[in-house]
């Protein structure tokens, strides 16, 4: 095929004086001097206006680089953030191209010509072609860019909004507050509740002085108070070690089961949204302990998806980190909520970046055309300066988050799971509850009582008709009374029969005296618990797998403060600078075509070692986004990087830090290295770095190998 020459149109200079002219020929645009420049719009010395676009391709077949690729249909995009760029009150659509306009004000640059829109033909095999790259910069410092609400909502893709990971919020002060106003309601807004509402909340103000026994294996101790004169209270209270008003199951008990039991289970409370990279190839990342990720979206739409995000979920495998990780089924905790306003309709958020506008130019090695690569991502490390207090400015934040009404839910075993009865597993036992998912009634209440039993001593109290006493007594000549009832924690002090372990429960009663029913058997002090827990949940007829519990609660506060919301988000973001890559990559955004591989010149602060050319292998970052925010292609490379031979055995590349790039594999080139890559199709190709055509520029030989 012979080579094509891209058509030219004519050109304009500024008319600033008659001898000023401007010269084109069929392969470039050429410089347009001017004799006697207009002083308005030149300096008094005379100058040269430098070409806008680089020498034509110095090839052995010569192509137009055209805007797409042939196999990479890219669809078309509208000026605008959703497809070029954040357009600014001046009417910047992008930072690449408020520099141009900046540039195109200081020299006389005339007007391109129009592109070629035909596509080259693919490579063929064995075909060579040669590409010529410049590396450009231009370096925009303090840059300062303001998004409002609106801005945000009507102008950024969903998707990007979601991926946009602001904090992870500590769950801990809102279900503690959760827990605080269920039990602190008044009883006569409780007995309005639906009845396993009340239930949970009966529970959580059970006390050794109104536990109600009946139903349960501890009702034999009525008939030892009725036998011996004891009131039940005592002995209950003496059990779990607490004054008869103190509560058995604590708020703070509770709300850390709940937080380890129900919410650290949920899928969506492990694993957030976010960009799809090579370490998270499915755009999931962990979620910081007993917290709840929050994103720019949720942000914007007043948490409108926490019910969703946090009801039912499906469990899945994830790849995260070379590793795989498991997640399984839930069926969810909050059932409905009321909005959460975070921000009022005069947020905004103000950004001041340092970065290099321009593209990174690469080749599309199909038809070894060149493509520009948005640089954005690959230097986001740097584009804050954390030094300046000014880098991440938030207005508009609601200055306490409270959630005006939400309901919460636990779910029961549809079947009732008795308490164990062995000391095996030791400290656990072998009750059922302990195989249930955690996040079910009775295996969080096994897991509060169990919390509890470490609050409890090991000690043996013997009661008689004398009340409370010692055996044997301090003196040798005083006879023990009659110990009608012995109750012990841990070992119960009866030689021929073991040791018991820690936490054993054990109630003798003595032969005199004559009970209707048996007392309980030695268990641990949990599954008694779970039991008389099970019982007192279904009270007012409720049948097992009716005791679904869902209750309502009002004005909870979040427990974060807007100070320490902005705080978190600045250190999350410092931390983690890629959190806000996307919408950095939007108000500059200038990807155009579909490379596999771009050219870099390492910055003058690198290492000597590092300074000179660089050829980046693209990550699924540099793909260009649709209109949704969604990538125009899939990133289906099945050898990123850059090898020694053909059949890619050994590969050159590395993922070592330039310039504070450690995502991108990368090789250093001089002139007469050859390497070997492989493009998303499965076809090799060969790549010869000939002579450097000039400082900044890089000449390629491509030959397709397969």
């Amino acid at each position: 095929m012979s080579s094509t020459t891209p058509p030219t149109r004519s050109t304009n200079c500024p008319p600033a004086r008659p001898s000023s002219t401007c010269k084109t020929t069929s392969r470039r645009p050429t410089a347009c001097a001017s004799s006697s420049p207009s002083p308005a719009t030149r300096p008094r010395s005379s100058s040269t206006c430098t070409p806008s676009e680089p020498p034509p391709l110095q090839s052995r077949r010569r192509y137009p680089s055209p805007r797409h690729a042939p196999r990479h249909s890219h669809p078309s995009r509208s000026r605008g953030i959703t497809s070029r760029g954040f357009t600014t009150s001046r009417g910047v659509t992008t930072l690449a191209s408020a520099a141009l306009a900046f540039v195109t004000t200081l020299a006389c640059v005339p007007a391109l010509p129009e592109p070629d829109e035909s596509d080259p033909e693919a490579l063929a095999r064995e075909e060579t072609r040669s590409v010529e790259l410049r590396f450009l910069r231009l370096d925009a410092k303090n840059f300062v860019q303001v998004l409002t609400k609106e801005d945000l909502k009507t102008k950024f893709p969903e998707r990007v909004l979601r991926e946009t990971w602001l904090l992870d919020m500590d769950l801990e002060p809102l279900i503690g507050n959760a827990l605080d106003i269920l039990v602190n309601t008044p009883a006569e807004e409780a007995y309005a509740l639906p009845q396993p509402s009340l239930n949970m909340w009966k529970l959580l103000n059970m006390t050794p002085a109104n536990t109600v026994l009946d139903g349960t294996s501890l009702a034999p101790l009525l008939g030892v108070g009725k036998a011996v004169g004891l009131a039940p209270t005592l002995i209950l209270s003496d059990l779990v070690d607490l004054d008869p008003n103190a509560n058995i199951i604590t708020i703070p008990l509770t709300k850390t089961a709940v937080l380890a039991d129900v919410i650290a289970t949920h899928p969506n409370a492990l694993w957030r949204r976010g960009p799809v990279t090579t370490e998270a190839p499915d755009g999931l990342y962990p979620v910081s302990k007993n917290s709840m990720p929050v994103s720019l979206y949720d942000v914007l739409t007043d948490f409108a998806d926490l019910p969703k995000n946090f009801g039912p979920a499906f469990g899945s495998t994830i790849r995260y980190d070379g590793e795989e990780y498991t997640t399984s089924d839930h069926p969810g905790f909050v059932a409905s909520a009321s909005p959460i306003v975070a921000a009022t309709d005069d947020f905004s958020m103000t950004v001041q970046v340092n970065l290099n506008a321009l593209p990174y130019k690469g080749v599309d090695l199909t038809n070894v055309a060149v493509a520009s690569i948005n640089s954005t991502s690959s230097q986001i490390g740097g584009v804050f300066d954390f030094s300046n207090d000014k880098w991440l400015e938030i207005k508009g934040l609601i200055p306490e988050l409270t959630i005006d009404e939400m309901t919460m839910a636990i779910h029961e075993n549809p079947v009732f799971i008795a308490g164990g009865t062995k000391q095996e597993p030791e400290q656990q036992g072998d009750s059922q509850a302990w195989n249930l998912p955690l996040y079910e009634f009775e295996a969080l209440i096994a897991d509060v009582a169990r919390r509890k039993s470490a609050d409890i001593p090991d000690h043996c109290t013997i009661y008689s008709p004398e009340g409370n006493v010692k055996c044997p007594p301090p003196k040798g000549d005083v006879k023990c009374p009659l110990q009608a009832v012995k109750v012990c924690t841990g070992d119960n002090g009866v030689a021929d029969d073991g040791v018991e372990p820690s936490h054993w429960t054990t109630i003798a009663v003595d032969n005199s005296v004559i009970l209707d029913d048996p007392p309980p058997k030695p268990a641990y002090f949990w599954d008694i618990l779970l039991e008389v827990a099970q019982v007192r949940l279904h009270d007012g007829g409720l049948a097992e797998g009716e005791g679904d519990i869902a209750f309502s609660l009002k004005d909870i506060p979040a427990g974060i403060t807007t100070a320490a919301l902005e705080q978190q988000i600045r250190k999350n973001i410092q931390n983690n600078p890629a959190a806000l890559a996307a919408l950095a990559e939007l108000l500059n955004e200038n990807t155009d075509g579909a490379a596999d591989f771009y050219y870099y010149v390492a910055g003058p602060d690198a290492p000597k070692s590092q300074q000179g050319d660089w050829l980046y292998f693209i990550t699924p970052d540099d793909i260009a986004n649709n209109t949704s925010g969604d990538a125009v292609r899939k990133y289906s490379y099945d050898h990123p990087g850059f090898y020694t031979d053909p059949g890619l055995a050994t590969k050159v590349s590395s993922l070592t830090a330039v310039d504070g790039d450690t995502t991108h594999e990368k090789v250093q080139v001089h002139p007469g290295d050859v390497l070997y890559i492989e493009d998303d199709a499965g076809s090799v190709f060969k790549i010869e770095v000939e002579e450097k055509p000039g400082r900044h520029k890089v000449a390629l030989a491509v030959t397709r190998v397969d």
